[in-house]
């Protein structure tokens, strides 16, 4: 037992290893200490945050409660718990809805009807009730934040005692609590949450693991957790996902796997490989069933992994990277490879796969093209950002089959640009990438554009739990948009992207809650999104300086723009057509593109234009003239067109003009 713990934790790192060692042990642990113990969970709230429990290990303590939206006797109980911990400081507290049906409109209009303060978190499967046992509506847990264990259950009060509000006191002055348990009134039992009876705990011993877990794991997991995959165990066959079962529960609650972070209640995507709400129940409840063999074939044993490099047949032309050599351990730093267009003719790609050397080091690729040498060596070139892009690779996602009439256009003169990603995962290795293209036979009725969204002008006060920053790009013309890629650092914490159109309505189409760094994709739009010129998108990060981020570098700095890990980024990616189609779309104005880029970020309060003082406080007296003389119609600022020409008139590079200079 020991033997396999020390395996896991030494595939862990940080509180995510002991988090899961707190896991595997609660049950001989609460034996041990007559205590019931939490385990951690991660749950969506009404406004679309994400909230991980063990987050808050630094509270005094944690208080969570059984939520039902439209009943008078819960938003009774809601009062007494603001009368119950308002004079505590350091305790957090949390509602927990697992009423099915109630849906985050029904959670967010009951909350704001009600004036709920408090975080009602969303538990759509029921998994975290169940896991807690909190069986009822109003039904109240206090948590040690130390061990996690449950020091009280029962009702906030019983109408004569303040029995959460003795526990809490009694807790935070370091006693015993002396009512740790009592039974619900009648009012709450006649509410419960439909969690599984006995009868039907029974019954998940017969969950079948060869014809739906195995089948399961092979379309969301074994992608990754495959002999030679990213994953750091593979699942190749009944006795290592057995093994391995209290890992799987534990990110399946916590939301970390599979590695899909897209809100589920905003927009829909292709190539989801996050779990139904009834897969995630049917998994753990089969996982707590002690994940039984069962009778059957075992699919995961037998199957055999497609050898055959590539997907669609082998490519038009192969682009070979360098060979990187891959330490044992450590981080590294982004590479940048360049690699000169061999076609003495250009082409118009319609697919590309990208194929790793050794996919469990490759954590992402992004395969973008340009003029040749126009990069600088080393791995700071944040022109990177700025170039053509073909695709980006990370694992799940190695082939991109451009949408139906859309191709890119690659001239032969041209060098083919890599931004690497590497992991070490204790093992010295070799990677040498390789980039299949696929040509068109004739040129397509559209050109598939990627742009992107930046503010250089980052600005995230030390130690600060929750800064938030934004920028936007302005579509010129008519578009379709297929997908949008959310990147950050180890500080983002969430990220979204809004729809702002002409008359003002602004739509959110894709919300990150818990953006997790390891793990970066574009989101393609089940049906692509149709936007008249004029249209914002909108890109939003939130970003976690604190000590309690366990991935950040160092809390007691303020952090600004850069392209290495202990700095930060607000990038966005956006791949779209124009709706009607011209002869020069493959031809970038990167006058045009610079401009959208810089009015993005500096556009501080989005009305479509730059303020003079929206603009950097050192350029400002220099810039008065020239910006009263362009500010022809007198509106207080220069609007796309009268803008440009500032950038144009002032000789400004495009490194100046993305650091605001």
């Amino acid at each position: 037992m020991y033997r396999f713990i020390s395996q896991i934790l030494s595939r862990s790192s940080g509180r995510a290893g002991w988090h899961l060692l707190a896991a595997l042990m609660v049950i001989p642990a609460a034996l041990a200490h007559g205590q019931e113990r939490a385990g951690n969970f991660t749950l969506i709230d009404h406004q679309g945050k994400a909230v991980e429990l063990y987050y808050h290990d630094y509270a005094n303590a944690v208080v969570l409660m059984g939520h039902r939206a439209g009943e008078n006797a819960v938003t009774e109980a809601i009062r007494s718990l603001e009368a119950a911990t308002g004079e505590y400081s350091g305790v957090e507290v949390f509602l927990i809805n697992a009423v099915e049906g109630q849906d985050r409109d029904v959670l967010r209009a009951d909350a704001e009807r009600n004036e709920v303060t408090f975080p009602v978190l969303n538990d759509r499967s029921r998994l975290v009730a169940e896991s807690l046992g909190l069986e009822y509506p109003g039904q109240a847990l206090v948590l040690d934040t130390h061990r996690w264990d449950v020091i009280y259950r029962g009702p906030v009060t019983d109408g004569e005692t303040t029995l959460l509000a003795d526990a809490l006191a009694s807790h935070l002055a370091e006693q015993s609590v002396s009512r740790a348990s009592v039974d619900m009134p009648e009012a709450f039992r006649a509410l419960a949450f439909d969690l599984p009876d006995a009868a039907e705990r029974e019954a998940h011993e017969q969950i079948s693991y060869s014809e739906t877990i195995a089948p399961m794991l092979q379309e969301k997991c074994a992608d990754c957790h495959r002999p030679g995959g990213i994953g750091p165990w593979a699942m190749t066959g009944h006795a290592m996902v057995q093994g391995f079962s209290p890992m799987i529960r534990e990110t399946v609650l916590t939301k970390r796997m599979p590695p899909w972070h897209a809100d589920p209640e905003v927009g829909e995507f292709r190539h989801d490989l996050s779990l139904s709400d009834e897969q995630a129940r049917t998994l753990v409840h089969w996982i707590d069933a002690g994940a039984p063999r069962g009778d059957g074939p075992d699919p995961l044993a037998e199957h055999e992994w497609d050898d055959t490099q590539w997907e669609r047949g082998e490519p038009d032309l192969v682009v070979d990277l360098p060979a990187f050599e891959v330490p044992a351990t450590g981080v590294l730093d982004y590479q940048y490879f360049e690699v000169k267009n061999p076609l003495d003719r250009d082409v118009w790609v319609e697919a590309v796969q990208i194929v790793p050397g050794d996919r469990q080091v490759v954590h992402h690729a992004i395969s973008t093209f340009g003029e040749s040498s126009s990069l600088a060596q080393d791995s700071d070139s944040g022109e990177a950002l700025l170039q053509p892009q073909l695709m980006t690779f990370v694992p799940g996602n190695e082939t991109y089959i451009y949408p139906e009439g859309n191709g890119v256009y690659v001239p032969a003169d041209s060098s083919f640009y890599t931004q690497m990603h590497y992991t070490t995962y204790g093992k010295a290795t070799t990677d040498q990438t390789k980039i299949g293209l696929y040509f068109a036979d004739e040129a397509p009725e559209h050109v598939l554009q990627h742009y992107a969204i930046l503010d250089t002008n980052l600005d995230i006060p030390a130690g600060d739990p929750e800064h938030t920053e934004s920028a936007y790009y302005e579509f010129r013309r008519d578009a379709v948009i297929y997908s949008l890629f959310p990147h950050a650092h180890y500080r983002g914490r969430s990220s979204s992207f809004s729809l702002q159109y002409p008359d003002g309505r602004e739509e959110l189409v894709l919300s990150v809650p818990n953006y997790d760094f390891n793990w970066q994709r574009y989101f393609q739009f089940q049906e692509p999104i149709e936007v008249p010129a004029g249209t914002k998108v909108i890109h939003r990060t939130a970003y976690d300086n604190s000590p309690n981020n366990e991935t950040n570098p160092d809390p007691e700095v303020d952090v600004r723009f850069g392209e290495q890990t202990w700095q930060e980024m607000l990038y966005g990616g956006i791949s779209f057509r124009y709706a009607e189609s011209r002869p020069d779309d493959h031809e970038i104005d990167k006058s045009a593109y610079l401009t959208s880029l810089a009015m993005g970020f500096m556009d501080e309060n989005m009305d479509g234009k730059v303020a003079l003082d929206e603009m950097p406080e050192r350029s400002r007296e220099s810039l008065a003239l020239p910006f009263t003389m362009l500010d022809k119609n007198k509106s207080g600022g220069l609007e796309f067109e009268q803008f440009q020409q500032l950038m144009a008139s002032d000789g400004m590079s495009p490194n100046e003009a993305l650091s605001g200079q």
